[in-house]
């Protein structure tokens, strides 16, 4: 089969022939209908800091897709060949104490998919069935590629609990744009938009998103604690890692407000935690992946429902080996949602 490879501890990737998946009995081997990029696969790309330290080429990466089941393994029950299906790219072990807590998503052994083992930027994938979620056949590829990355949005919003609330999105990348549509489908009352990407800060103003803000502005956090009736937002969601919207995503809270982290900085931070969150009597909740599976339940009954249509946010569609053009359209700030069709 054709898959994009990193083939080399260097930047870049190569597309060439590699050998079919193998899948175990307790597998599905998947043809791959549609696969996103992901700000992780972009580190990949690079070869950034991250990258050197979590990947050992040759590797086929990609952790975002939606496919065609094709073949199953002998232990599996739940789905048969035909089956559309999009992919949770978390693979617990099943047994460790946090898996046995139901905690599947930060499982103590977790393996991740395009990481810790071949991905899906790819003609075929091979997937625990445990992790192929079933989608109605009537899905469109794109949108079923995109519910992996989609779903970070709702394990944040849905953990948040936003409806009725002021809400500040610091980092309008796609991450941001879902947790916007999100909050929305969940009712919260005013949402704000921060980034420093004035392309970004239109894609939030389609989705809604009438109150943006340029994330270098020195009175950011005041501005939006006016924004919020004078006292605060009530929740931050600060999907960037920059540490200037960290701080910001702290500062702009009302005292007892929650700021939920997700994006990840690129090196350690220093913070006020007395003036900032001890003395505020304010939360920092951490948020990483989705729950297994109580967010994929939402996520499609949101979807459902009608309240959360997330094709919007998916700008850019390209051929698998297009993949250079692809990565340019991400580097370069102009994209949502990037998805690419072998």
């Amino acid at each position: 089969m054709k898959a994009l490879v990193k083939k080399e501890a260097a930047p870049g990737a190569v597309l060439e022939t590699v050998p079919m998946p193998e899948y175990g009995p307790s597998d599905v081997l998947l043809k791959v209908r549609a696969t996103s990029i992901c700000g992780t696969d972009l580190h990949i790309y690079n070869w950034d800091a991250w990258a050197q330290s979590a990947i050992r080429p040759p590797l086929v990466f990609g952790h975002e897709v939606t496919g065609e089941v094709v073949e199953v393994g002998s232990d599996v029950k739940t789905l048969r060949r035909g089956d559309l299906v999009s992919v949770e790219s978390h693979f617990p072990c099943g047994s460790c104490h946090q898996c046995r807590q139901g905690r599947m998503h930060i499982c103590d052994h977790l393996k991740i998919l395009g990481v810790d083992r071949s991905g899906c930027f790819a003609e075929f994938v091979s997937v625990p069935a445990l992790c192929a979620w079933k989608n109605p056949a009537s899905m469109a590829p794109e949108v079923a590629s995109i519910l992996e990355p989609m779903g970070n949005a709702v394990h944040a919003v849905s953990a948040a609990k936003v409806r009725g609330k002021t809400i500040a999105v610091f980092g309008c990348g796609p991450t941001g744009l879902f947790t916007i549509a999100v909050a929305r489908a969940h009712e919260a009352a005013k949402i704000v938009a921060v980034d420093i990407n004035r392309k970004r800060l239109e894609l939030a103003r389609k989705l809604g998103v009438s109150v943006l803000f340029d994330g270098a502005d020195p009175d950011l956090a005041s501005k939006i604690a006016k924004e919020a009736g004078g006292f605060g937002a009530d929740v931050s969601f600060e999907m960037s890692g920059s540490p200037r919207a960290i701080a910001a995503g702290l500062r702009c809270l009302q005292n007892g407000g929650t700021m939920v982290a997700f994006g990840i900085p690129s090196k350690p931070l220093e913070m006020d935690l007395a003036n900032d969150v001890i003395l505020k009597g304010r939360t920092i909740l951490g948020i990483v992946g989705r729950l297994m599976f109580e967010t994929w339940e939402e996520m499609q009954r949101l979807l459902d429902s009608g309240k959360l249509d997330p094709s919007p946010i998916v700008t850019h569609r390209y051929r698998l080996d297009e993949f250079e053009k692809a990565f340019e359209t991400i580097a370069a700030g102009e994209a949502g949602k990037v998805v690419l069709f072998p």
